[in-house]
């Protein structure tokens, strides 16, 4: 497509006759540019660790292998039905929460459990199978290369807020200066 003197003209050779030509280049939502630079305690980017099965983040904020890493507006916090400011704030709340657990452990890290990542990423995906998103036959930047739906979520905020008004600190690992330095995590944790 092209645009003529007075309007665009389609690979016919067809000029459709405009006023105005509002031009969107869309975003990367599901591939997100800082994932390639963000590193985890193994050095592997963020987006190498999400290759296998797309961007997730337990509560849309912690990933397992990320000690410290906090994200607002993660994978599956998008929101189609109310403002994404309603799930940043609850993260928000969940994160100074999570800064609390740590200073009051003296920890220099806190990292996801493994299982709990697993159980949260299978009950996003089971409840975003469910939605129009998923099943009802759109193509839309919500759903990844491969089809999986990594962008909304997939209930109620209310519930989002609910799981996010305190910090579930056994659902984590807290490590001191001497822990992080034994297990190897000296990794720089971005590209600079």
């Amino acid at each position: 497509m092209e645009v003529g003197p007075s309007g665009l003209v389609t690979a016919d050779g067809v000029e459709h006759a405009a006023d105005t030509i509002i031009l969107g280049t869309g975003f990367r939502v599901t591939d997100n540019p800082v994932a390639e630079r963000v590193r985890g305690a193994d050095g592997r980017t963020l987006a190498q660790h999400w290759e296998p099965t797309g961007a997730q983040a337990y509560l849309g904020t912690t990933v397992p292998g990320f000690p410290n890493l906090f994200m607002l507006a993660g994978p599956n916090t998008g929101i189609g039905h109310t403002s994404l400011v309603v799930m940043i704030e609850a993260q928000i709340t969940y994160i100074l929460d999570a800064l609390a657990a740590m200073a009051e452990r003296g920890a220099a890290t806190v990292d996801l459990e493994g299982p709990v990542f697993d159980a949260w990423r299978h009950e996003i995906q089971v409840k975003a199978s469910r939605t129009v998103w998923n099943s009802g036959g759109c193509a839309s930047w919500y759903l990844d290369a491969k089809g999986r739906n990594t962008t909304l979520w997939p209930d109620y905020t209310f519930r989002f807020r609910s799981r996010t008004r305190r910090f579930d600190a056994d659902s984590y690992h807290f490590d001191p200066h001497e822990g992080l330095r034994r297990r190897g995590a000296g990794a720089p944790l971005s590209d600079s």
